[in-house]
């Protein structure tokens, strides 16, 4: 390696170092004026605290990667002193980690209105936007929304599982093999090359062996675009789909749907071309637009998950008692003409 070729490599280095502090900063400073005058919303001062020590650890999982670079042992065929895909891959989920935990935190505070009403300590209010919106929804409709939230829940959660099986494929050099689709070399499953007798234990061949980790990768890409566009079906097409999705939801479905397309035919471009820097840096972009846009479908769901329907079920229970009847039992679930005024409250 020349001097210039290190001065290169340096400066990327140097870069994200750098990068990294400022938005340390970026996020401590604005953290510290609005603690001092008590203008953290209730219920949001322990999250500014672990995300400011999941910032910290992620400097320290950086480092601790970098350091695995460091030494004769980890230099590959190609006299390349590589880091540890593991210590890779673990630096890139502590990040994506680090972000999704910081979106769903400011998704919360943007819909603080709608959701605080009457509530305590920051949590739903039983007289919120959002328990309303629950209270005029037919039991149909709650349990469809219920139904797509987890299925949201589980693309989202499948699209890190996609991401982290990626920064394997990054660490292993996987993508500058089996640069064809959809078969790899002429076979659906290269099963001799998937296992190599060299590599113990044996299940080190998911994390190291380059045909298997690509493998995985291709598998696991694949399974989250279409399982995000069976989604986006069912959320948008199905009958009940009218009275128990709002707005917000939707636009987020449809997003979800074509950004899992759009991010798997970057990937499949990416591998044909033998993964040059501009291609990777924009499909490793691409994942963090699925997941985001997962987490914002999943949050845009949040008035049937699991703590508002109890906020909005134990205040039916109250109204019932309080009322000697089922009148507010009725209220709670027949009222359904009146979901879409209210969803559109939540945009």
């Amino acid at each position: 390696m020349t001097v210039e070729e290190f001065k290169t490599i340096y400066y990327w280095e140097w870069g994200h170092r750098m990068l990294g502090r400022v938005v340390g900063v970026c996020f401590a400073a604005p953290w510290a004026y609005f603690a001092l005058r008590k203008r953290i919303p209730a219920g949001y001062g322990n999250r500014m605290k672990l995300l400011f020590a999941m910032g910290g650890t992620q400097g320290l999982v950086g480092w601790w990667m970098v350091k695995s670079g460091l030494g004769d042992n980890r230099r590959d065929d190609r006299k390349e002193i590589r880091v540890s895909p593991y210590r890779l891959a673990a630096h890139l989920g502590m990040a994506f980690t680090t972000y999704s935990t910081l979106l769903w935190t400011g998704f919360g505070i943007m819909q603080i209105p709608n959701d605080v009403s009457n509530g305590v300590n920051g949590k739903v209010g039983s007289k919120s936007k959002i328990a309303e919106l629950v209270q005029v929804m037919s039991k149909e409709g709650i349990k469809y929304a219920k139904k797509i939230r987890s299925g949201a829940i589980a693309v989202t959660g499948l699209t890190a599982i996609t991401v982290a099986s990626g920064a394997f494929v990054a660490g292993n050099d996987a993508g500058n093999a089996y640069n064809t689709y959809p078969k790899m070399n002429d076979q659906w499953i290269p099963r001799e090359d998937m296992i190599d007798p060299d590599i113990k234990p044996v299940y080190r061949n998911a994390f190291e062996n380059t045909a298997m980790v690509q493998w995985n990768h291709r598998v696991l890409g694949t399974s989250t675009a279409i399982s995000a566009l069976a989604l986006t079906g069912l959320g948008l097409f199905h009958p009940a789909a009218r009275t128990a999705i709002t707005p917000q939801v939707s636009r987020g479905l449809k997003t979800l749907g074509g950004v899992a397309v759009g991010q798997m035919t970057l990937g499949i471009v990416t591998l044909l071309n033998y993964v040059p820097i501009g291609l990777a840096a924009a499909h490793q972009l691409g994942s963090l637009v699925v997941l985001s846009t997962g987490i914002y479908v999943v949050h845009s769901l949040r008035y049937v998950s699991p703590g508002v329907l109890r906020i909005v079920s134990n205040r039916v229970v109250t109204s019932a008692a309080a009322g000697g009847g089922g009148g507010a039992g009725a209220s709670a679930f027949t009222i359904a003409g009146k979901a879409p005024s209210v969803a559109r409250a939540l945009k």
